[in-house]
């Protein structure tokens, strides 16, 4: 970048006029205060900067400008408008100089700027004048003889999508051959004759949609006295011009469907003369269109229908109405009723004066009959629907109810009201009933005793039994109608009888596993002492004191067994049939309720020299039912001692978070294959040896299953054959009930 002396620059930045020295590339050597202020740039820096990049706004015809002053080719103006950034106007007083280094060529331009509209009156008149034409809602622009655009507005930019870019270009570049050549025409007949024309032209806008514009052209001299211009103003007439063609168009189309209606038409005058007929009219009332227009609407109605006919229009004819359509009766020239239907509507003149009715009259007399013979069958259906029992409904091909019968409302407590014009998806208790009815229903055609379960007003649930059909008209399903019934009571019994099977047949399981283990597993050790004590006593005297100690000391085994059987049985019976009680408390001193339930189990595993270790936080307190505990505590620790063999190590650890407090039983024994892990907490009973031949009950891990579930918790094994099993269970952490 060119550097200038600090001489220089300060002596530019106290410049009383607006000032700014650039480089070959716009970029700022030095600028004045008044620059600065001038063009609101306190908070910008500017040196470096490009002139393009602080005024990115700067149009072609100023960067010209600028390009040809860094050529050498100095200018200024000593009074031109300059639109500002935020869209006001001002006038300026500018002049752009080159400046040469120490090479002799040109090395940047110096470029100065002062307002000098502040007494110009016409900048005032000029933001006004500009204000209300970016407000004019058509299109102005200004061509001078050379069909050049020197001023256009801001609808005209809109309009044609262009920007102010496109002052000074030729009409040809603005709109074309076509447009460009008829305005030149129209121009040069303005300048000629000095006087003003108006015409219409279609074009067609961006999309190719035609636009129709009523122009005004007249000729136009500005403020300076410049003339031999041509003003131009425009205005959108699409909308309008459209809306006189389809008037146009709707008229013939009128007169086209009043000639050839299938239906009487008739225009009538106030007074009740009829103006106008068409073709059907007259075929229904056997008249010549001359013979009805000699008539009037007194003529021709039946005497029982005048008075009302007459009121009818008369409210139409004072405005009350706007519009009517009511049923009536006419004499045919032969003397026979006809029935009608008309619709009829009252047309008034620009002040409000009634003109005439235009009314449309439809023959219903055999409707009417057929009617007549409806009405009493409807009264025999009506007997029959609203009295029967069962509820009779009907649905259309979207599934809303169209009718129903009044017991509806005996069964639901809906009533009728309530429910038709709803979908059916509504009144039932579970959705997918629906589907299931549906898709029967689409599968086969119809329904028999088809079991749903709907809802009452109450959102009770009420078992119903379906008998329903599609009605298919011209291959079409148009409707659903069937028959309910209601089959609460039924259901209930049904349901009633199908949870005492239920019960008794789980009880008859619970019954012969009961007997099963005490015809086998408690016989067993029983018979077995019976056998050990028969054996002593037949042969005591030869049964040395080292012989009968054994023998009593398997039977003391026996017993225990026995002993243990039966408190796991007896606890696992009273679990099953709901016989014990659940009554967690706070647990305080965990650690005691844990050594308390190893007092049983620490002889077996002394005897098996197996090492065990407990590990019990201090401040760990759980809500439990202390009975239970200790139940699931003995059996996971006696289960851990009796499949570890000699010398092995058995740890209970307990651990607690914001969930609950975990207990993990691990030992160093056998391991369980991982095909026998899923039978360990299931119905069936399942037991094995532990490894000095120790016999269980197979029923504590289903006893400490059933436990742990009564306090809401989890229970699982992890094992590995050969390393050792772990049991762990959560005991979730709840309120205290009090």
């Amino acid at each position: 970048m060119q550097e200038l002396s600090i001489i220089t620059a300060n002596i530019i930045s106290v410049s009383p006029i607006p000032m700014a020295v650039v480089d070959m590339n716009m970029r700022y050597l030095a600028v004045s205060k008044t620059w600065i202020s001038f063009y609101h740039l306190e908070k910008i820096q500017l040196l470096g900067k490009s002139h393009y990049e602080i005024f990115p706004e700067i149009g072609q015809n100023w960067k010209a400008i600028h390009a040809d002053c860094l050529q050498g080719k100095d200018q200024s103006n000593p009074n031109e408008r300059f639109e500002r950034a935020d869209g006001s106007v001002i006038y300026l007083k500018w002049e752009v100089r080159h400046f040469r280094g120490e090479d002799g060529k040109v090395a940047g331009m110096m470029m100065t700027s002062e307002d000098v509209s502040k007494n110009n009156e016409t900048i005032l008149n000029e933001n006004r004048f500009q204000l209300f034409m970016d407000h004019f809602p058509g299109l102005c622009w200004i061509s001078g003889a050379d069909q050049k655009l020197k001023y256009a507005n801001k609808c005209f930019y809109d309009t044609l999508h262009l920007t102010d870019e496109v002052i000074g270009k030729n009409s040809v570049e603005i709109f074309g051959n076509d447009i460009a050549a008829v305005a030149n025409v129209r121009d040069q007949h303005v300048l000629e004759k000095g006087e003003g024309m108006d015409f219409q032209q279609t074009s067609r806008d961006q999309h190719g949609h035609p636009k129709v514009y009523k122009i005004y052209k007249f000729p136009f001299t500005d403020v300076k006295g410049e003339g031999n211009m041509v003003g131009s103003i425009a205005f959108d007439i699409t909308k309008s011009t459209l809306l006189r063609e389809e008037l146009d168009k709707s008229e013939a189309q009128f007169k086209l469907a009043f000639e050839h209606s299938l239906i009487g038409m008739a225009l009538i005058s106030p007074d009740g003369k009829l103006k106008r007929v068409n073709k059907s009219l007259c075929q229904m009332l056997g008249y010549s269109e001359k013979e009805m227009k000699n008539l009037s609407i007194h003529n021709l109605t039946h005497p029982d229908d005048r008075e009302r006919s007459l009121a009818m229009l008369n409210d139409l004819s004072s405005g009350s109405l706007e519009r009517t359509k009511f049923e009536k009766r006419y004499l045919h020239k032969n003397g026979n009723t006809i029935w009608v239907v008309i619709a009829a509507t009252m047309l008034y003149g620009s002040e409000g004066q009634p003109l005439y009715y235009v009314s449309q009259i439809e023959d219903i007399t055999k409707r009417k009959e057929i009617e007549n013979d409806l009405i009493l069958s409807e009264k025999k259906y009506r007997t029959i629907f609203e009295n029967v029992q069962d509820v009779f409904y009907q649905t259309d091909q979207n599934g809303t109810v169209i009718e129903i019968s009044p017991s509806i409302e005996k069964y639901s407590g809906y009533s009728r009201e309530n429910i038709i014009g709803k979908p059916v998806s509504e009144f039932y208790f579970y959705p997918h009933d629906r589907d299931r009815i549906v898709e029967s229903l689409r599968a086969n055609g119809s329904v028999i005793d088809f079991e749903v379960r709907l809802k009452t007003n109450n959102h009770e649930l009420r078992y119903a039994s379906v008998n329903a059909r599609l009605v298919i008209e011209n291959g079409n399903v148009v409707s659903t109608e069937g028959s309910m019934r209601d089959v609460t009571a039924r259901k209930f019994q049904e349901n009633t009888l199908k949870a005492l099977n239920s019960e008794l047949t789980e009880s008859n399981q619970q019954k012969n596993k009961l007997l099963s283990i005490i015809g086998h597993d408690l016989r067993n050790p029983i018979a077995g002492s019976l056998q050990l004590i028969d054996l002593t006593i037949d042969d005591f005297d030869a049964t040395s004191h080292d012989e009968i100690k054994t023998y009593l000391l398997s039977i003391r085994q026996e017993l225990a067994n026995a002993t243990n059987l039966l408190e796991d049985l007896l606890e696992w019976a009273k679990s099953q049939f709901s016989a014990v009680t659940f009554n967690p408390v706070l647990i305080k001193n965990l650690e005691g309720v844990v050594k308390k339930s190893m007092e049983t189990i620490m002889p077996m595993a002394a005897k098996k020299d197996i090492e065990i270790s407990i590990d019990i936080p201090k401040d760990v307190s759980l809500e439990a039912d202390i009975a239970m505990l200790e139940t699931i505590i003995r059996n996971l620790m006696s289960n851990a001692v009796k499949f570890t063999p000699l010398s092995g190590h058995v740890s209970l650890s307990v651990t607690a978070n914001e969930k609950g407090t975990k207990f993990s039983i691990l030992d160093t024994g056998i391991g369980i294959p991982s095909e026998k892990i899923a039978l360990l907490f299931g119905q069936s009973k399942f037991t094995t040896y532990g490894t000095q031949g120790e016999k269980g009950t197979g029923l504590g891990l289903s006893l400490c299953h059933d436990f742990v579930v009564r306090h809401s918790g989890q229970i699982w094994a992890e094992s590995e054959v050969g390393k050792g099993t772990g049991f762990f269970f959560i005991i979730p952490k709840k309120p205290l009930k009090e």
